[in-house]
C-alpha cells in the first residue's frame, strides 16, 4: 500500500515540476509589442489659419500663420493661402498635429505645394503676394 501512497506522491511532483518548467520556459518567449494609436483627426472645430507670411514666406513655418487674413485668397494656386489645424498653444498651428496615420499637418502643407491642391489641412490657395 505504501508503495502505492508513493509512486502515486511521485507522478504528482513530477507533474508540478514539469508544468513549473513549462511555465517559466515561457516566460522567456518573444512578447508581442502592444501598439498605440495616437488619436487622428482634423476636428470640425479647428480654426483656419491664414498665411501671412509674417516671418518669411516658408508655408510649413507656424510663425507665419494668424487668424486673420492679410491678403486675399483666390483661385491662384501659387502658394498657400490658409490651411485648418489646431492651435499649438502658442496663439500658432500645431504642424505635427497628426491628421492621418503617419501624416502631420507639415506634410500635408508640403504635399498641397508639390501638387497644387488642396487637402484636409490646405483650404485656399492665393497668388504671389
Amino acid at each position: 500500500m505504501t508503495y502505492k501512497k508513493n509512486s502515486w506522491l511521485r507522478a504528482s511532483a513530477l507533474a508540478v515540476l514539469g508544468l513549473g518548467i513549462a511555465y517559466g520556459a515561457q516566460s522567456f518567449t518573444n512578447k508581442e509589442e502592444v501598439k498605440t494609436q495616437t488619436p487622428v483627426s482634423t476636428s470640425l472645430d479647428d480654426p483656419i489659419w491664414y498665411n501671412n507670411e509674417l516671418v518669411d514666406s516658408d508655408p510649413t513655418n507656424p510663425a507665419n500663420y494668424a487668424l486673420t487674413s492679410k491678403f486675399d485668397c483666390g483661385e491662384k494656386t501659387e502658394e498657400i493661402c490658409s490651411i485648418k489645424a489646431p492651435n499649438n498653444g502658442s496663439g500658432q498651428p500645431d504642424m505635427s498635429h497628426t491628421v492621418s496615420p503617419g501624416v502631420t499637418v507639415e506634410d500635408q502643407i508640403e504635399d498641397a505645394v508639390s501638387t497644387s491642391s488642396t487637402n484636409a489641412t490646405v483650404q485656399a490657395f492665393r497668388s504671389n503676394q
